[in-house]
């Protein structure tokens, strides 16, 4: 069998492409046609062709699978994809440009909240965080100065190459490795265009924890796909020199990120607020004492337990923390606390106060529960008298005329 149809066999067997295959038979017919016209090919491949041999179909077979040749990226690794088709080679209107331009977007991912119950639905928040940046200029080609079609096109080009770090069409999709675990219910979700420095809304992915899910680490990762500027180019118009050509060159990448996920058991303590004492403070204020009654209604005594109490604005807590050394099931509590009023305070609205637990169980320490309470923030003594100032004249007023009347009707009694 000849050296040729060897190599044939053997592309065949790896599945390369036709065309693959022709422009590789056709390297090897070279040396060939050389062979014939009096070269000392056949010397040479009879001591070198099964390396030749071994070497030609290595380069095949890395070929025809790229996809197992290609390593996993690492953590934040952008990979770059060209979005447009054919030669990868850079397009002509690119080739004599003002400026070549390094950097690109670099894109963060974080989770709001790392942590879920077993048994759980809830959602997963992320943030994108665009901290890519353009890493230098370099001048190409210099603009004549006496050519303001030059000068221009190359200012303008200046400007745009700045845009190279913004990351556009961004979208994140989330993968579970452990789909055994969870159920993400949404994977996709998209945050738009992001320049340099600039950071996303939360992006919402609702998920379900499933309740035979052992307690533990889970990794998560974030796929993220976008456009880049690749490059710009900007062509002079000497008939028009403030309207110049410009061409964009655009690529896609893509960086993975790995996240963890912890999920525990969740705990069987229940705390919840229950009332609070007194029910309502006055504007203004100062050194108000109240008291809020609190009850676990697990089935799991709270030890170690620390309250504090989270106002919202407009009030004021002097002592925000009260600690308990354990809460059995069913028990009670009263937690106190000073808290004041400011002058600014609206009269009239309900306020709600937030109740923060840290609190160990009989497995875990270091668990966190919160609850809710209320309290009506009313007119102050003063307030009432300026607001209410025309009925208390009233009032006054009445009094002194029926006093009067009583005075007259005494007179007119003794008179007669």
């Amino acid at each position: 069998m000849t050296e040729i149809e060897n190599l044939e066999m053997n592309i065949s067997r790896v599945g390369v492409q036709e065309s693959q295959m022709k422009s590789m038979i056709d390297e090897v017919h070279e040396p060939v046609e050389l062979a014939k016209n009096g070269k000392n090919f056949v010397c040479s491949c009879i001591g070198y062709s099964p390396l030749i041999f071994m070497f030609l179909l290595a380069i095949i077979v890395s070929m025809a699978t790229p996809a197992l040749c290609q390593t996993l990226p690492d953590q934040g690794m952008a990979i770059p994809q060209p979005s447009f088709e054919g030669s990868l080679s850079i397009p002509s209107q690119f080739a004599g440009d003002w400026y070549s331009v390094d950097g690109g977007p670099d894109l963060q991912i974080a989770l709001a909240r790392s942590s879920v119950y077993q048994n759980e639905d809830t959602s997963l928040y992320l943030t994108v965080t665009n901290i890519g940046r353009v890493t230098s200029f370099k001048a190409v080609a210099e603009p004549v100065l006496s050519r303001p079609d030059e000068m221009f096109a190359a200012q303008k080009e200046l400007g745009l190459e700045a845009l190279r770090s913004s990351a556009q069409d961004v979208s994140i999709q989330l993968v579970a490795e452990n789909k055994s675990a969870l159920n993400l219910k949404r994977e996709v979700a998209y945050a738009g265009s992001l320049r340099d420095g600039q950071v996303s809304a939360p992006l919402e992915y609702p998920i379900e924890v499933y309740e035979n899910t052992e307690p533990g680490s889970y990794k998560l990762y974030a796929v993220a796909n976008y456009t880049y500027q690749q490059d710009v180019a900007v062509k002079p118009h000497s008939d028009s020199p403030e309207n110049p050509d410009v061409f964009y060159w655009y690529n896609n990448a893509r960086q993975i990120i790995p996240l963890t996920l912890h999920i525990e058991k969740k705990s069987k303590v229940d705390l919840k607020a229950l009332n609070v004492s007194p029910v309502s403070l006055s504007v203004g204020s100062k050194n108000n004492v109240i008291k809020i009654f609190i009850q676990n209604n697990g089935s799991d005594a709270a030890k170690d337990l620390v309250a504090r109490l989270r106002p919202e604005t407009g009030l004021y807590v002097d002592a925000d923390e009260s600690p308990i050394s354990q809460l059995p099931p069913g028990g009670k509590a009263e937690l106190i606390y000073e808290v004041d009023v400011s002058k600014d305070a609206v009269a009239g609205k309900l306020y709600r106060f937030t109740l923060e637990f840290d609190f160990s169980d009989s497995y875990r320490k270091n668990l966190h529960d919160s609850d809710y309470a209320y309290v009506f923030v009313q007119p102050s003594f003063e307030e009432i008298i300026l607001q209410y100032w025309w009925l208390i004249v009233i009032a006054a007023a009445l009094v002194v005329l029926a006093l009067i009347f009583r005075i007259r009707g005494k007179k007119n009694a003794a008179g007669q």
